[in-house]
């Protein structure tokens, strides 16, 4: 497992290529199933406000339209035999986001403190930027686009994800 998650590590730094990874269903259902665990808790955790169901349907939302996606821009561009690595590769690289921006959520729904809050919140951002190279870096040896067009389509992808999210599952 450590190897593993040093790859990714290795990946999130842009000094891996996600074809490395073995384009195998029961490698992205592993990745796809650690990821869930995650995300089910980072959500449980960042969005206090959200039921069960709700916190369910927004990790939901986050694995079916991001994948819909990927999906839909390999077969544009003829390459769907990578969607196995490609969608691990980011399920994995976003995993690491999650578990660094897990601490971040935590100062910010528990402190009071303004410039703690405003560190929290740059700090945020910065992974937010950080992701959005990571999966436009994906993307990018994937379906051979530039680095700029994976990483816009990665952040309509997450602006549409997060839209969706809380149109379907709005805080309580």
């Amino acid at each position: 497992m450590l190897k593993i998650s040093l790859f990714f590590w290795q990946l999130c730094l842009l000094q891996e290529s996600p074809d490395r990874i073995p384009a195998k269903p029961f490698v992205l259902v592993t990745i796809l199933l650690v990821y869930f665990v995650i995300a089910l808790t980072t959500i449980s955790i960042g969005r206090p406000a959200l039921g069960l169901t709700g916190v369910i349907g927004t990790v939901f939302v986050g694995l079916i339209f991001p994948a819909m996606t990927t999906w839909a821009l390999l077969a544009f561009k003829q390459v769907t035999d990578r969607f196995a690595a490609t969608f691990s590769a980011l399920l994995g690289t976003n995993s690491i986001i999650l578990l660094i921006l897990l601490p971040v959520s935590l100062i910010l729904l528990n402190t009071e403190n303004e410039s703690l809050n405003l560190l929290a919140d740059s700090v945020s951002w910065v992974c937010l930027g950080w992701w959005l190279a990571i999966a436009g870096y994906i993307y990018h040896k994937a379906t051979n686009i530039s680095l700029i067009q994976g990483s816009a389509i990665a952040f309509i992808t997450e602006l549409l994800g997060v839209i969706i999210s809380v149109s379907l599952f709005p805080a309580s």
